[in-house]
Parts: structure tokens; sequence; C-alpha cells
């Protein structure tokens, strides 16, 4: 075994070695005094390094919900005939023109049950009374 040379610690003075210990300790205390703060920090220089494709995505994403809009857009609103507005109201004109064809016919079916009331009564006069 190689013999160990200590003669440098010969060089070492005892205020050296107290100035660094002191300074260590004093570093240590402001790391963990302000490690909340260096933490935030880290965190926001982290969450500014991801700003770049947060930003792509979210324009990725308005753009398919501009394209979405517009497509709900041109079926909403009355064009050319074959949007979905149109032809509702198609429909709302044939209800329409069905409720009127079903009073029409209950106007009628009341008219002929009255004509036929009327015309069993004259049928009852008809026959011939019994004694």
């Amino acid at each position: 075994m190689p013999p160990i040379d200590w003669s440098w610690l010969e060089a070492i003075n005892l205020l050296q070695v107290a100035v660094v210990i002191v300074a260590l300790y004093v570093i240590t205390r402001l790391v963990m005094r302000f490690w909340p703060w260096l933490r935030k920090v880290m965190e926001l220089t982290a969450a500014l390094a991801q700003l770049p494709s947060f930003i792509e995505r979210t324009d990725l994403t308005l753009r398919g919900q501009e394209a979405a809009i517009k497509s709900i857009y041109n079926e909403t609103h009355i064009n050319s005939g074959s949007t979905l507005k149109d032809a509702v109201g198609r429909v709302e004109e044939g209800v329409t023109g069905l409720h009127l064809k079903v009073a029409e016919l209950t106007a009628a079916d009341a008219t002929q049950a009255v004509i036929v009331e009327a015309l069993r009564e004259e049928l009852e006069e008809t026959k011939p009374k019994e004694h």
C-alpha cells in the first residue's frame, strides 16, 4: 500500500474551514427558504416550453370547430331547399294541410251524422204503428 501524503492538511487554515462551513450553511438555508419560489419558477419555465405545442393543438381544435359550426349554420338556414330548415318548413306546411283536411272531414262527419239522424227519424215515422 502506497503511503498517504497528508501534507496538504498543513496548508489548510481553520479559519478557511470555518468560512467554508458557514458559507455552505448559508447557501443551504437560502435554498431551503427560496425552494417554493424556485419550484414555481421551474414549473413556469416548463409550462412556457410546452406553450407552442398547446397553441398548435388549440388552433387545430378551433379550425375543426369552425368547420363544424359552418356546417351546422348552413344546415339550419334557408337556401335552395336542401337544408334541414327547408325540410322542416315543408313538413310544417304538410302538417298544416293535414290539420285542415282533418277539420274538414270532422265537420263533414258531423254533418253526415246529423243527416243520418234525420233520415233515421224519417224512417221511424214510416214504420207502421203497432196497436
